[in-house]
């Protein structure tokens, strides 16, 4: 119980970096007493330190992996549309994780989801951040490559190669913007080509966007709606794009970021 608390703790930490005494008390569910006893084991063992009222993350690496704008905005929209991402995991899956930051929400949840339930789930990443999270819960097979360490994962030719070879139940992936709302669209061709194999190699596929992506357009397109199984957002999604995304007959989950309990909206 202890070691799950403190990885629990460490994988919210890699996300928003600090944490206030009363958030951690209601994401772990304990006393104040109990998470005082947690900051000051973390900080004592070197993996986090104790400010003032809270906690911090003392590994930068792993929070500032990616240095995309605004990778440490929205991140409770990010982790309600990565909770729900998870609710469609199944016994038996293998999947594969890109390297995003709604991504690495999305593996924090699976941590989550994995402490109270046995499942049987394979993860293949270029992510080594998202390595770092999973490792000690479940199989992580890792696609090697040319190492970026502005996004602490691998790409290139050997990263493709090896995602040719694969398939998977599902993919879960992101992106940096979508143009006119019918492409989804990146920063870099590496990660267009990575993504567009995995993709092309799932049964199913999920994209994991918060609604601002759809306010913005990266310079590479890989990905037209209407490849996409399942489009999960929040329900801050301007109803024109919703509207238009319904007429490409894409369905869309919507979750409310601000309800306690992620309530979710259904757009088929």
């Amino acid at each position: 119980m202890r070691q799950n608390r403190e990885q629990e703790l460490l994988a919210r930490l890699s996300l928003v970096q600090k944490l206030s005494l009363s958030e951690a008390m209601d994401m772990l569910r304990i006393s104040e007493s109990t998470a005082r006893r947690l900051f000051a084991r973390l900080e004592q063992d070197g993996r986090a330190i104790r400010t003032h009222g809270g906690v911090q993350c003392i590994n930068h690496a792993i929070a500032a992996y990616s240095f995309e704008d605004g990778e440490k905005t929205n991140i409770d929209k990010k982790t309600a549309i990565a909770r729900e991402a998870c609710s469609h995991l199944e016994d038996g899956d293998v999947i594969f994780c890109d390297s995003g930051t709604t991504i690495q929400c999305f593996c924090a949840e699976l941590i989550r989801r994995l402490q109270t339930e046995n499942l049987n789930i394979v993860v293949c990443t270029n992510s080594l951040a998202n390595l770092e999270l999973l490792s000690p819960y479940l199989p992580v097979k890792l696609l090697g490559g040319e190492y970026r360490a502005n996004r602490k994962d691998f790409c290139g030719y050997m990263t493709e190669q090896a995602l040719k070879g694969l398939f998977f139940t599902k993919s879960f992936v992101g992106a940096d913007g979508c143009a006119q709302g019918k492409q989804f669209t990146t920063t870099d061709f590496e990660t267009a080509q990575m993504n567009q194999i995995a993709m092309g190699n799932s049964e199913e596929s999920f994209m994991l966007v918060d609604s601002s992506k759809f306010a913005t357009t990266a310079h590479v397109a890989y990905a037209p709606v209407e490849n996409v199984d399942i489009i999960i957002t929040d329900d801050e999604i301007n109803p024109d794009t919703l509207q238009q995304l319904k007429q490409q007959d894409v369905r869309v989950i919507c979750v409310n970021a601000q309800a306690s309990a992620c309530t979710m909206k259904i757009v088929d």
